[in-house]
């Protein structure tokens, strides 16, 4: 099979990673403008930026934690060229995930469901792993 096609969700997710930080940076500079506001650690800016720029931000440091497992197992399972069908809408429906968590953060961020959606995501990536070690 073509290892494009397992690819593909890798940088679907890269990308939206990058829509991400263009939403934070907009929010960080519109909103630090005042000098009053200027911190030298994002911490710092707690509770002075409006919720929608810190839960922004927070999605974007997520978007550093449980997908860099999806991208160094997915680039595994493409070079060692050992997947099917299955794997690639696994990839893809992790993709999805993680676009529906970041959605779901910067709206209603409800925790139970955002950590339901972190869950299902982790079953995806220990099943895609499960698959190449036992297959």
């Amino acid at each position: 099979m073509n290892q494009t096609a397992l690819l593909t969700p890798v940088l679907v997710l890269v990308l939206w990673t990058f829509t991400i930080f263009l939403i934070m940076a907009y929010g960080r500079f519109k909103y630090t403008k005042n000098p009053q506001k200027d911190a030298a650690h994002t911490k710092d800016l707690r509770g002075l930026m409006p919720a929608w720029v810190e839960r922004t931000s927070d999605n974007y440091n997520h978007l550093f934690e449980q997908p860099v497992a999806f991208y160094a197992l997915t680039i595994c399972i493409a070079i060692i060229n050992n997947f099917d069908a299955l794997m690639i809408q696994l990839a893809w429906a992790y993709v999805i995930l993680r676009i529906v968590h970041s959605l779901w953060q910067l709206t209603f961020n409800i925790v139970v469901v955002r950590f339901g959606i972190f869950v299902t995501g982790w079953l995806i990536i220990a099943y895609m792993a499960y698959s190449q070690i036992f297959a």
